[in-house]
């Protein structure tokens, strides 16, 4: 039997590809974007750059790829492509999404939303085959405290930005197709997954990267005129004379917290859970988050990896915020800033009873961030 895979090309989805190849599974068919042979290589070099789980010489001659695009109709897949796809599927994976933050919500919703609709389209020519659908823990939106529970799909409190709202809308798809066809259907809500070996340039990059870029290239326009600024960015590493340490102030809960989960451990749990889960009609939803929420001011204090002389104060109001200040404020939407008022905790019943005795996953704490947030210096392996 065979598994479809989509987002193999993406931080979690090259994870997942690994877990599954280490599982034993016959055959994996990668659908993405691109040439099946350009598929190969992006797929490849992030799949050997993986370190765990550990696979056989030969394992990924068990992949198959297919070139397939969520935003054409039907995929770009003609009749003959899609029946040989659906023909012998036990599962599909549904992992492809588009993640950017502050965005126009227009490519969101065709990547998230339609893109989703045209993949539950494939499911439908596979009626024997399972949905595992990996969706996310902020689909719970602007709701900043309580505890999320599992089977929660609320929208009432809003959202902080438009990729959460496109993703709430594709678990609604999925719920309402699982009703109409009694389909099986399980849902992975991963929180914010982060891992300390930091990427090199052509790999996946991580979503706590491209979360402090928007910050990254702020500072970045004003190095041009401020030398505290261009010190931040452009000190020699090693450098005694270092230029005067710069502060910014953001407004935030100083008590705020987000939930921040090693990415091998996702993987690694989803599909442990999902070789674990008796299919039955319906969908059954598992948050794939930490037991423990990290403390925003422990995110914030782990940045002096990547800025080493920028202080950054959290505060529930800034009485006299500088330019910076409020040039910050106003890109708050696009960076980790956006969350920096939660609280909120994640019920995870589902996720540990599927996990049948795994332990824990090891703390994300300021040494663990401080090597996440720091820069590759290795060269891509070929």
């Amino acid at each position: 039997m065979s598994v479809l895979l989509t987002g193999a090309t993406g931080f979690l989805g090259c994870r997942l590809l690994r877990e599954l190849l280490a599982h034993g599974q016959d055959e994996v068919i990668v659908l993405g974007r691109g040439t099946p042979e350009d598929l190969r290589h992006r797929v490849e070099a992030a799949v050997r750059w993986l370190r765990t789980p550990p696979l056989t010489p030969d394992a990924l001659a068990a992949v198959r790829y297919v070139s397939g695009d969520l935003t054409r109709p039907g995929l770009g897949l003609r009749p003959a492509e899609r029946a040989q796809l659906t023909g012998n599927l036990s599962a599909l994976w549904h992992c492809a999404a588009l993640l950017q933050l502050g965005s126009d919500p227009a490519p969101l919703h065709l990547a998230n939303v339609v893109g989703t609709r045209r993949i539950l389209d494939l499911a439908d020519e596979a009626p024997e085959a399972r949905l595992l659908h990996v969706s996310t823990a902020y689909v719970a939106g602007r709701r900043a405290s309580g505890v999320v529970m599992e089977d929660d799909l609320l929208h009432t409190a809003g959202f902080q930005v438009p990729y959460e709202e496109s993703k709430h809308t594709a678990e609604r798809l999925v719920h309402a197709w699982a009703q109409r066809g009694e389909r099986a259907v399980t849902v992975f809500r991963p929180s914010l997954l982060v891992t300390d070996r930091p990427v090199p340039d052509g790999l996946p990059s991580q979503p706590a990267d491209a979360m402090l870029r928007p910050l990254e290239r702020h500072l970045g326009s004003w190095a041009k005129q401020v030398s505290p600024v261009r010190g931040l960015l452009h000190r020699p590493r090693g450098e005694v004379d270092r230029p005067r340490a710069m502060h910014l102030g953001v407004t935030g809960d100083p008590q705020g917290s987000l939930n921040m989960l090693q990415a091998d451990y996702a993987a690694h749990a989803m599909v442990r859970a999902a070789t674990r889960l008796t299919p039955t009609p319906g969908v059954r939803t598992l948050h794939v988050t930490h037991p423990h929420n990290v403390l925003f001011a422990t995110a914030v204090a782990a940045l002096r990896t990547r800025f080493p002389d920028l202080t950054v104060t959290m505060t529930e109001q800034l009485s006299r915020p500088t330019l910076l200040e409020r040039q910050a404020a106003r890109l708050a939407e696009a960076s980790l800033l956006a969350y920096s008022t939660h609280r909120r905790t994640y019920d995870r019943t589902n996720l540990i009873a599927a996990l049948d005795g795994l332990p824990d996953p090891a703390p994300v704490d300021e040494s663990y961030l401080s090597r996440a947030f720091g820069r590759a210096e290795v060269p891509v392996a070929g």
